[in-house]
């Protein structure tokens, strides 16, 4: 038996190995960098370059347009380097980019600090741009604008103020500034001097100006830049007391607290009946047994929680404690990547809801750790009730934080530390539970003395409305002020006269209220983005989860993202998104994305990021965490899904459920806030997975009533339109007329249907897409294309088990993973021809005829074993069998007829429609004006029915024909009939 189990074991660690490594198995599928060409089988991107006219505006419906149109921007990142590429470059890098389906391009850390790849000069100040830097990036920019593509300019991202630039103590400000440059008056007029400098400077290859250049859709002021965020996460604190502020900016922003309450209140008198309403003494019963480990061996109040491989020890330790005698120490000695798998708790504790709770502790650890503290049910469905995280470190700290309860439940909570996410020796003592106070004006405080403090945003529960009205008040005030002051300069003073949005990475209504004040609303998320335990961004010491979102039943990113964050008659985008490499399962972003973003008609999503070397756009490598631009999994579902949200294949949701805040609701947030990490718990957020969600008003004269809404949706997720299904077993499905995605677990799902796709069986995990691109249906298209991506490796890229690769990234060339697919498509043919295409998009090698199983049913294989390929351009032949065109009275056209084609004239393609009275051979052809046959659209027994046949324009050779008047002509038995065409390229 003993034998056995250790058999067993060392089999189960060979094959957690084996799945970690590389594969064996793979092919080569290089994009090149450089190609621009125009392919039959992709979906048309053709150059439109950008006119003088073609401003991007705001129609009446709240979406961008050009010249009354309204347009959506499927775009990506250029970051640092990948911003300015030599301009022998620039013109592929452009064209490249057009080619794929990008029409948007967001400039992106442009004010970098880090490298020599900045508008910043290495080594100088920040008052000066680079005319380097500048040259390649103004040249890149006209490029950009000849192939149609837009950019997004962002102003502030990381920009390092140093002395140079006259900043005082600037070696002392963190994070690039964020935060203080909302209210320190030197680095406001610094960030109005750059925009001016970069807005203002007329490009040499365009003649313009970027404020009066076309090019340019929109300004984004500063990027995931929140001050009202800072101070719920308690950074806007000295670094002293573990903030991120210098002492010179807690005390200017001590300052204007003083005058915003001096201005409101006048006297401590009038501040003092103002705060004192609704104050109370606190209880006096704590419900933590044992907190000072003085009385009892600890596993007797005390228990450790672990899960799968993390592994930790608890004791009670006489070493330093920080009172008495006694303290516990918790020894984790091993984590797994999943925080949660190490939790040390209290059970059997009772809350009552909407009381007011306190929690003291003292703790410390052997080097700095971050861990969460929770309140949840002990039991299922383990709700959180909060959580809020905290800084150890080898000193001894008091922390404290307090909760309202959202519900009643007895001796079914825990208070549960949360330790798995490193090894180590972790401390704590003194830790206490009990009823809060609420307090208003402290004794100590004064108006006239101005000592009245700065509470901290998990403080709040403990005082009285009034208090935390005005906290919150004062925060958002100075956003308001900063987002005014920026607009007005960037508007008014420097004449843009594009859309602006202030920043992204929202926290909810605290937030938005003052981020709704500009022209579009913008959020950011990632899937498995990287953790850096010890040291950010170190480029060995991190990892990943490398687990899919298809299987996560509390929505991944999707619904926080897109749901509740627009504002009802404003565009809405979302500038950065990953699920980032290397997780295996990084292609279902593409789909994911596309497939909610149009659900909840979005206006404009940006990729993370198309970037690159100065001098190297092409060695085959995947070279970092976000880079898509080399990545020939991702890249390779870009003109599918770019096709397809461009052009709104995938249909809005029917049902929108509007929110609407009181200014009460929004400056009282802090007392009903449960701590999540990504914002308060407002409304059953995975409603976004079935309708759209949007604000409606931050002024409302009702209070939010979060009993309003519909029960919370449960797996699997179906949108309202019924297109989307999220099944969290394992598959992701959009099916509409024109577009049909799947990603998941391909080989769990035989025989799942997808409108005109049924998956009959597959080998693996893939993401699968099949668009039209004729405006055609799936089942009528003339040409469509199959895309089928899985995941990619460098060639020698080593892993350390399954959560990182350390430096070991490898080299090029890039390797991609096959599977074999074998699909039914439902196409009303005679037959169709498949085509691998080669890394252009260009047909290579012998195609595949398929003749159908039944009507207009076809069974085809996509083998990358065989094809090495990801891509499958489609063509039909024929027109199959015929659906009675007049099923409504069931009767079958009397006559033969051609009749009148639609539109007529037409630019990209017109829809020819005949009738058949009986079963005979039908001949469709396209003639020009001097009587030359130049294409046949149709040669085939057809019985009776009415039939529409496309013709978009080319000849037999598929070469575009030019503007004209064209004729169709339809012979059958004895009957011949001529239509004329009018052609306008």
């Amino acid at each position: 038996m003993k034998i056995c189990h250790f058999l067993t074991m060392i089999l189960l660690a060979i094959c957690a190995n084996l799945d970690a490594q590389n594969f064996d198995d793979y092919f080569y599928f290089y994009l090149p960098a450089n190609d621009t060409t125009q392919q039959r089988f992709l979906p048309p991107f053709p150059i439109q370059p950008i006119e003088a006219n073609d401003f991007v505006t705001i129609d009446n419906q709240g979406h961008f347009a050009v010249r009354g149109q309204r347009i959506r921007f499927f775009g990506t990142n250029s970051v640092a380097a990948g911003a300015f590429p030599d301009q022998s470059n620039a013109w592929f890098v452009a064209g490249r980019l057009r080619k794929m389906g990008f029409n948007l391009i967001r400039f992106h850390h442009l004010d970098n600090g880090w490298s020599r790849e900045s508008l910043f000069e290495w080594n100088n100040d920040t008052r000066h741009l680079n005319p380097e830097t500048l040259d390649r990036l103004e040249k890149f920019i006209a490029e950009l604008k000849r192939n149609g593509i837009f950019i997004n300019m962002n102003l502030h991202v990381s920009r390092t103020f140093n002395s140079r630039d006259g900043v005082p103590h600037a070696d002392s400000i963190l994070n690039f500034g964020k935060g203080v440059t909302y209210f320190d008056p030197q680095l406001i007029e610094l960030q109005k001097e750059y925009a001016e400098q970069l807005l203002t400077h007329r490009n040499p290859y365009t003649g313009l100006a970027l404020k009066d250049d076309p090019v340019m859709a929109m300004v984004e002021i500063t990027n995931e830049n929140s001050l009202y965020r800072m101070w719920r996460d308690g950074s806007i604190r000295a670094r002293a007391a573990g903030g991120d502020f210098p002492t010179r900016h807690v005390k200017l922003l001590d300052q204007q607290w003083q005058q915003f309450l001096q201005e409101k209140y006048t006297t401590t008198q009038q501040l003092h009946e103002a705060w004192d309403q609704g104050t109370r003494e606190p209880g006096n019963t704590d419900q933590i047994k044992d907190g000072g480990f003085e009385t009892a061996p600890i596993a007797r109040y005390w228990v450790l929680e672990q899960h799968e491989a993390a592994k930790a020890k608890m004791f009670i330790d006489d070493s330093q404690p920080f009172s008495g005698s006694h303290c516990a120490r918790v020894e984790v000695t091993n984590v797994d990547g999943t925080n949660w798998h190490i939790q040390w708790k209290q059970v059997n504790l009772t809350i009552e809801q909407d009381s007011l709770y306190t929690v003291t502790f003292a703790g410390r650890s052997e080097v700095k750790q971050n861990i969460s503290v929770n309140i949840q049910r002990d039991v299922s469905p383990w709700n959180v009730f909060y959580s809020v995280g905290f800084q150890l470190t080898p000193q001894w700290q008091k922390f404290q934080f307090s909760f309202r309860a959202s519900e009643t439940s007895q001796r079914n909570v825990r208070l549960s530390f949360v330790l798995g996410g490193a090894t180590g020796n972790y401390w704590f003592d003194e830790i206490h539970l009990a009823a809060s106070a609420i307090s208003g004006l402290e004794t100590d405080e004064s108006l006239e003395t101005g000592t009245v403090r700065r509470i901290a945003f998990s403080e709040c529960v403990n005082f009285s409305d009034p208090r935390v009205s005005d906290m919150s008040a004062f925060y958002i005030q100075l956003s308001d002020d900063y987002l005014t002051e920026m607009a007005n300069f960037l508007k008014g003073t420097l004449g843009v006269r594009v859309p602006l949005v202030g920043t992204n990475w929202n926290i909810g209504p605290g937030d938005l209220v003052s981020q709704s004040q500009l022209d579009y609303l913008d959020n950011h998320a990632y899937w498995d983005h990287p953790q850096f335990p010890n040291q950010p961004w170190s480029a060995t010491d991190w990892k990943i989860n490398n687990q899919p979102m298809v299987n996560d039943n509390n929505s991944g990113t999707m619904a926080r993202l897109l749901g509740g964050v627009g504002f009802k008659g404003k565009p809405f985008t979302v500038s950065e998104y990953n699920h980032a490499f290397p997780n295996r399962y990084q292609t279902e972003g593409m789909l994911f994305l596309s497939g909610y973003a149009s659900f909840h008609d979005l206006d404009g999503l940006m990729f993370f990021d198309y970037g690159g070397s100065r001098d190297d756009w092409e060695t085959d490598q995947v070279n970092g965490y976000f880079s898509i631009h080399r990545n020939t999994a991702m890249m390779a579902l870009v003109p599918s899904c770019a096709h397809a949200f461009r052009t709104g294949m995938i249909a809005p949701a029917r049902e929108t459920i509007e929110l609407a805040y009181s200014p009460a609701d929004i400056l009282l947030l802090p007392k009903n806030d449960s701590g999540n990490w990504s914002g308060p718990e407002l409304y059953p957020q995975k409603l976004a997975l079935q309708h759209a969600v949007r604000n409606v008003s931050f002024n409302s004269h009702l209070n939010f009533d979060p009993k309003r809404f519909p029960a919370e949706p449960t797996p699997p997720y179906q949108t309202d339109t019924g297109e989307i299904i999220w099944n969290t077993t394992g598959l992701l499905t959009v099916t509409t007329d024109q577009f049909v995605g799947l990603s998941g677990f391909l080989n769990n799902f035989s025989g799942h249907n997808a409108g005109a796709l049924s998956l009959k069986n597959a080998s693996g995990f893939a993401t699968l897409t099949w668009v039209s691109f004729s405006g055609n249906p799936l089942t009528s298209a003339d040409r469509s294309l199959i895309t089928l991506s899985t995941k990619i490796q460098n060639t020698d890229m080593i892993w350390d088990g399954t959560s990182t690769l350390h430096n070991n990234w490898g080299k090029a060339p890039t390797q991609m993973y096959p599977v074999v697919v074998r699909l039914g498509l439902n196409i009303q043919a005679d037959s169709i021809r498949v085509f691998p295409l080669d890394e252009t998009g260009n047909k290579m090698g012998p195609y595949q005829t398929y003749l159908p199983v039944g009507k207009n049913q076809f069974e085809i294989t996509c083998d990358q074993y065989r094809d090495e390929t990801v891509w499958w351009g489609i063509e039909k032949w024929g027109l199959g069998v015929a659906v009675p065109p007049n099923q409504s009275t069931g009767a079958f056209p009397a006559e033969w007829n051609l009749l009148p084609n639609f539109p007529n004239p037409f630019n990209a393609r017109t829809h020819i429609h005949f009738q058949m009275k009986s079963k005979a051979w039908v001949q469709l052809e396209i003639f020009n004006l001097n009587g030359q046959r130049i294409r046949t659209l149709l040669h085939a027994e057809k019985p009776a029915g009415t039939y529409s046949v496309m013709w978009d324009g080319t000849d037999d050779c598929g070469r575009s024909v030019s503007s004209g008047i064209y004729f169709c002509q339809m012979k059958t038995l004895n009957y011949c009939k001529q239509q004329k065409l009018l052609l306008v390229q």
